[in-house]
C-alpha cells in the first residue's frame, strides 16, 4: 500500500478533478491519495465525483481555506 500526495493550490476546476482521476486510475486497491486544495469549488466537485468511484474518502478543512482529502482506493 502506497501513499501519494497531490497539491492543487491555485488550480481552478476542473483541473484538480482531472488530476485526481488520473492518479486514482493509476493506484492499486489499498493505496491512499492525500490531496490538498485552496478552492471550495474543488471540494464540492471532488466530493460529488468520489461518491461514484470505488473508494473511501474523508475531507476536512485543515487550515483556514485549505481542504485536505484523504482518499483510499478500494
Amino acid at each position: 500500500m502506497a501513499t501519494y500526495t497531490l497539491n492543487v493550490y491555485g488550480e481552478m476546476c476542473p483541473a484538480p478533478l482531472i488530476k485526481a482521476e488520473a492518479k486514482l486510475r493509476a493506484m492499486e486497491p489499498g493505496d491512499r491519495l492525500i490531496m490538498e486544495s485552496d478552492h471550495s469549488c474543488t471540494v464540492r466537485l471532488l466530493r460529488e465525483h468520489l461518491r461514484k468511484l470505488p473508494c473511501r474518502f474523508r475531507v476536512e478543512e485543515v487550515a483556514d481555506g485549505i481542504w485536505q482529502f484523504q482518499i483510499e482506493r478500494l
